[in-house]
């Protein structure tokens, strides 16, 4: 003992102040100051290396040896020669120093020599009367197991990786005599998991296992295992009461663990996945080696794993959360894991965002597990919201330290007998764990009403997915999901989400309608196709994309008819589409659907449909132009587009029958301007068959194949175009009109440029004989032939089509009427003077009721082809083609003048200007399909937004004036719904203050003015903007609440943009609309009625969102502040405007708390939450 108490002198302890030493142990070792003066003079001369291992080396010599005579072994002994607390005191301060300069070489060492001096120490009989165990001392002194990892994190500190290696491997051999002197004395100890400090022993023990720097850097990994290996035997030794393992010590060492595991998966990068490894490894050693000792710590920090919200606004973090928990439940056995399978599907209906993301992705992972025997379960709402659901209680250590919700609790203490009885067969043998799968997608079908859009997004995802897997027991329970109505209920889902506000939420459910049109049951429906259509005109770029992929996906799996036309209806449309890489998208689908699988004719039963159900759709709905466009998209993109697939389509042609012979002819035409191809004596054959029998034969094909000749003519002899052109003269001769007397004799014109007087001839005799017997069909051959003369036809031919337009004999039809007025449209096309003259007679019959319906169509159609040539002759007359839009006008007219005015819209030959842009927006709400389509084309897709805000205001105005053509309240709304879905957030927010100044403000200085009620005009458009402002796609921003939690990206993005563009709304809310509100209110409250209502509820909404704004803006006005207190006393709501409280203060922001600041209470709300709660040992 001599040689111990000359080594522990050699200290100089006595040089030690005894204050100092007080001060250390009333703080528990937690602060230390600096080493007293006169000692640091003493330490400067003190090798401490050398004395620590002389101290250790001389204890236990003298416990290895034999006691001599009356000398005890034992503290009780020790301590009447040394002063223990100063020894005490200067082992704590080197730990202190060396934790805290760990990448100090010489201070790490020292803290690992004290810490080992003071497990030698321990090792003396006595040490705990005599007050040598210290639980924080001890605790702190196993922080040196953290230092190969706490010199990782803080790599920047050395100069290059080769230097921290061999650092780090410096300390691992260091730690190893550590850790068998701690080995030695941690069974004396006989700690337990009610001593101080215990948690932090654990902790610090099992921060060392993780393996953190194993995948860093290229260290000794045999040594830092054989450290691992002792370290998990003095954890073994922890958590053991003798030979049985200690059920609380083991849900400690759980909870120890969970901070490590949380802090894994937020730090999702590579590096970490075998810390995460480990960890779980760990887990499962201890659930398999203490099986029901462990159960109920594991499956607490299952649910802790799933409560805890560090980072989980983030889907990476999520992903990794996610994966963490389900391969910890994956170690589960069989009972225990439909226990906590029970509470993931509580989980999914409490109130928190991210414990129901949590537990949508764990149920997405549960799909994948076998299904449970088959048995009766009952039936339950599982609609339910967020906030319904059993809430339970989970075991808690400290109440004011975790979270405020209580999550739902499984009973995991209960029924061991049942849930343990397979534990012990082994932990790491496979599981064949099982799920109720559809309990499972009922819960997963509540989740798609949810209030977040990433878990309504997540939630059709999953669905979607559902529907295309093809195990039995999936089905099935889609099956039971889907119900035994007309309409499913996932159809229903989807034809919901199509219509969210938010782009992620449509895309998903057009995902979730392409999935259950594609299932293998009867064909798809044009109405469940429609919600595909209408999303390709969709406002997100991302959602037409889904929508046209999802359709091509159709079109290719179940080709028929009515997916054929939808295809024609939605993704074809959208070759005009602004962004280039939808067109290209549409391009790419047509190539694959079209071009890619035509096949060389050889029999009719060998032949790839689906081309041909393409064409005919396209002969079908007279969409040639559109399929022009795509052939010309596709020659500029590649090489879809050249003689081969001209060589196919020409050994179709003629093969089958006519309507084969149409298909083939409309994609020739098609590409024929992209294609150099010299043998077309196929055409011209085809042609001869033609006119040799022409009865009963599609008007069109002579068309087409008169259009195809002329494309390719030049590639044809002599001989073969001089027989042609001679044949065609012939043809034009005759007496009989076959309809095509047009092309033939463009046709003849273009094989022969240089000899065409011909035409002149014709011409001239067909005039003569017009304009001696005034017959119609001779003036109209002229005039066709007129096109192709090169002398201009005679004035007296004009005179007589305006005659005839004048003033009509009576034994005319309507079709010949209408032949007249087609006739003076071509004249027009020939010369402007023409046009100047024909105009105005034609626009005269647009809006005479009595006129023959095919006039009127022939008449719009000649303006368009004036207005294509000559616009400033028909803009006098454009109010004459708006009256065709008319309810009143016939369909077939109205129809005409949608696809007119969009044509000339898009060709850029009219601008949308006033009135015109009244009327043409008007279409937006028509009952007619085919009138409300093309306007709804361009109004989503070619009219610029800017357009649309400059003139929204003047259109609320608009229409409600008496002097227009009446729009129901209901077809109102629909115009500005469908121009509000172009709007940016802030053209909406500038919107609404327009709104605020040009309606509501202005009503209010009339009702000022007088008495008299506000005029109908007026009072219609109030009910309009009220419903509008209050309405759900311009609803007034409100101020975002902090709920307490962590939210997802896009409601973080939706805040921060919110609190940008708001700041203008709420100075117009406070200085505008209030005013304007309580004035009308003031006004017209006697009166009562439907303008009253709507005033009192878009009162309300402001004194709810903006109340705090309102309250700093009117302060100052007395009057003001008074109408408001007498407003609500009115509306039944209590006052809380004046000196109810400070108005200045109370939108002060907070004073920060600083550590000399009083620390003032928060405020008692009557319904508060419950108190946090933490984790419960």
């Amino acid at each position: 003992m001599a040689q111990v108490v000359i080594e522990l002198n050699n200290l100089g302890l006595e040089f030690l102040d005894h204050g100092w030493v007080q001060n250390i142990y009333q703080s528990e070792f937690l602060e230390f100051g600096e080493l007293p003066t006169q000692y640091e003079t003493v330490a400067e001369t003190l090798c401490v290396r050398s004395t620590f291992e002389d101290v250790m080396k001389s204890v236990d010599d003298w416990l290895n040896s034999e006691a001599e005579s009356g000398e005890e072994k034992t503290w009780a002994y020790l301590s009447r020669q040394v002063e223990h607390e100063k020894v005490l005191a200067l082992l704590a301060y080197y730990v202190d120093i060396g934790n805290k300069n760990v990448t100090t070489k010489n201070y790490r060492n020292n803290a690992l020599l004290a810490s080992r001096v003071y497990y030698k120490l321990l090792s003396i009989p006595g040490f705990m009367a005599y007050h040598i165990y210290h639980s924080q001392l001890f605790a702190q002194s196993l922080t040196c197991l953290s230092f190969p990892k706490a010199m990782c994190d803080n790599e920047s500190s050395y100069f290059n990786t080769r230097e921290l290696t061999s650092e780090v491997n410096s300390v691992i051999r260091e730690l190893r005599p550590f850790v068998l002197d701690l080995r030695a004395i941690i069974e004396h100890l006989q700690l337990n998991h009610n001593d101080m400090n215990f948690e932090d022993i654990l902790s610090n023990l099992v921060d060392v296992t993780g393996g953190a720097i194993v995948n860093k850097l290229h260290v000794d990994k045999i040594e830092l295992g054989n450290l691992s290996k002792v370290i998990y035997e003095i954890i073994d030794i922890l958590i053991c009461d003798g030979r049985e393992p200690n059920a609380t010590a083991i849900r400690l060492l759980f909870k120890c663990l969970l901070p490590k595991l949380i802090a894994a998966s937020v730090d999702t990068r590579n590096a970490n996945n075998i810390v995460r490894a480990s960890y779980v490894t760990y887990s499962g050693l201890l659930l398999s080696k203490y099986s029901h000792a462990a159960l109920n710590g594991y499956m607490v920090l299952l649910q802790h794993l799933c409560y805890s919200q560090d980072g989980l606004e983030r889907s990476e973090v999520r992903n990794a959360r996610v994966s963490l928990v389900s391969g910890l439940m994956s170690l589960l056995p069989p009972k225990a894991y439909r226990k906590i399978v029970k509470w993931v599907l509580q989980l999914s209906k409490t109130y928190k965002v991210p414990h129901r993301q949590i537990a949508l992705e764990l149920m997405a992972n549960l799909l994948s597990n076998d299904p449970e025997e088959p048995r009766h379960v009952p039936p339950q709402d599982n609609e339910n919201n967020a906030n319904d659901g059993p809430q339970g209680n989970i075991v808690t250590e400290d109440e004011s330290s975790q979270d405020s919700e209580v999550l739902p609790q499984v009973p995991v203490v209960a029924e061991h007998d049942e849930i343990l009885e397979d534990i012990n067969a082994g932990l790491f043998r496979q599981r064949p764990h099982t799920v109720p799968h559809a309990e499972i997608l009922h819960a997963v079908y509540a989740r798609v009403h949810d209030v977040s859009s990433t878990l309504r997004t997540r939630a059709l995802l999953i669905l979607a997915d559902c529907l295309a897997n093809p195990r039995p027991h999936i089905i099935r329970a889609v099956k039971e999901l889907n119900g035994e109505g007309e309409v499913s209920r996932l159809m229903a889902v989807g034809a919901r989400s199509v219509c969210d506000e938010r782009a992620a939420v449509r895309r998903a459910g057009a995902a979730l309608v392409q999935r259950l049109l594609a299932a293998p049951r009867d064909p798809p429906q044009g109405n469940d196709l429609a919600i595909l259509v209408s999303l390709c005109r969709d406002a997100s770029i991302l959602v037409r994309s889904s929508a046209i992929g999802a359709l091509g996906e159709l079109v290719t799996e179940k080709p028929s008819e009515a997916v054929f036309d939808a295809f024609l209806s939605g993704p074809m449309h959208q070759l005009s589409d602004p962004e280039n890489r939808i067109q290209d998208q549409v391009v790419t689908l047509i190539h694959h659907l079209l071009t890619d699988r035509l096949q060389k004719f050889v029999s009719a039963d060998y032949v790839d449909r689906v081309p041909w159900m393409f064409l005919a759709g396209i002969t079908r709905r007279n969409m040639r132009r559109h399929l022009q466009k795509a052939c010309t998209m596709m020659a500029k993109k590649g090489n879809a587009i050249n003689h081969r697939l001209v060589d196919i389509l020409s050994s179709h042609l003629g093969a089958v029958d006519d309507e084969r012979d149409l298909q083939c002819l409309v994609m020739l035409t098609s590409v024929a301007r992209h294609v150099d191809y010299s043998n077309v004596g196929f055409v011209i054959n085809y042609y001869y068959k033609l006119s040799d029998n022409e009865e009963n034969r599609d008007v069109r094909l002579l068309l087409l194949t008169l259009e195809l000749i002329g494309t390719w003519s030049r590639y044809a002899q002599d001989c073969e175009r001089t027989s042609l052109r001679d044949h065609l003269v012939r043809r034009l001769a005759a007496p009989i009109d076959d309809g095509c007397r047009i092309p033939c004799a463009t046709l003849a014109a273009h094989l022969d440029p240089a000899n065409v007087l011909w035409a002149t001839d014709l011409m001239q005799l067909s005039e003569s004989r017009a304009i001696d017997t005034g017959d119609i069909d001779e003036a109209l051959r002229a005039v066709d032939l007129s096109l192709v003369a090169p002398a201009p036809p005679s004035p007296e031919l004009l005179r007589l089509f305006l005659n005839a337009l004048n003033d009509p004999p009576p034994e005319w039809s309507g079709a010949m009427l209408g032949s007249c007025v087609a006739g003076a449209g071509r004249l027009c096309v020939r010369a402007r003077g023409a046009a100047v003259l024909v105009a105005p007679a034609l626009g005269a019959l647009l809006p005479a009721a009595a006129a023959p319906l095919p006039a009127r169509v022939n008449a719009l159609l000649a303006l368009t082809d004036i207005c294509i040539r000559y616009t400033s002759i028909v803009e006098p007359l454009l109010g004459c083609v708006c009256e065709c839009l008319a309810v009143q006008s016939p369909a077939a007219l109205r129809r005409t003048a949608a696809r007119a005015l969009t044509r000339l819209l898009l060709g850029g030959f009219l601008r949308l200007r006033t009135p015109l842009y009244y009327k043409y927006c008007a279409l937006l709400a028509d009952e007619d399909h085919d009138v409300r389509e093309p306007a709804e084309y361009y109004v989503t897709c070619c009219l610029t937004a800017d357009s649309i805000y400059h003139h929204f205001v003047d259109c609320v105005i608009h229409y409600n004036k008496e002097d227009t053509e009446k729009i129901s309240f209901d077809a109102r709304q629909l115009v500005y719904d469908v121009m509000l879905q172009r709007l940016s957030i802030v053209q909406k927010l500038n919107v609404q203050c327009r709104l605020a100044r040009d309606v509501l403000e202005h009503a209010a200085d009339l009702s000022d003015e007088g008495d008299e009620e506000l005029p109908p005009d007026i009072n219609a458009a109030i009910l309009d903007t009220i419903t509008l402002l209050c309405g759900p796609r311009m609803r007034l921003p409100k101020k975002p609440q902090n709920a307490g939690e962590a939210a997802d990206i896009d409601e973080l993005q939706e805040r921060v943009t919110t609190n940008i563009v708001s700041h203008k709304m709420k100075r117009t809310v406070a200085e505008v609309l209030v005013p304007a509100v309580l004035r009308l209110y003031s006004r017209l409250r006697a009166r009562g009625g439907q303008l009253a209502a709507y005033l009192v509820r878009i009162a309300t909404d402001l004194l709810v969102d903006y109340r705090q704004e309102i309250e700093e803006l009117i302060e100052n006005d007395e009057d003001l502040v008074e109408r408001v207190q007498q407003f609500q006393e009115t509306i039944g709501q209590s006052p809380t405007f004046g000196n109810a409280r400070n108005l200045v203060t109370t939108s002060a922001p907070p004073e920060p708390d600083t550590p000399r600041a009083p620390r003032r209470r928060p405020r008692q709300h009557s319904a508060h939450t419950p108190r946090k709660r933490a984790l419960r040992i």
